[in-house]
């Protein structure tokens, strides 16, 4: 069973034409035309989310060991100073 709400719309008069003539170019009724029209752009935002999540897979190298103590904050002082 489909459940079908109605409300009003406010369209802007050269839209509204230009759908009024595109639903008797296809035999279709307003109706349909904007339900078709509101399901293909809600599908195309879905699409676009889904194409925005892109995963990066980052992959751990080694560094060697450390040069410094990391906890002694006068060597580190000095090794910074010398770059």
């Amino acid at each position: 069973m489909l459940i079908c709400m109605r409300t009003t719309l406010v369209i802007p008069d050269p839209l509204f034409k230009r759908a009024k003539v595109y639903a008797k170019k296809h035999d279709k009724n307003l109706s349909d035309v904007f339900a078709e029209a509101l399901a293909e752009r809600l599908t195309r935002e879905d699409q676009v989310l889904r194409e925005q999540r892109v995963t990066f897979e980052v992959k751990p190298l080694s560094m060697g060991a450390p040069s410094v103590n990391l906890s002694d904050r006068e060597a580190l002082d000095r090794i910074m100073d010398e770059s």
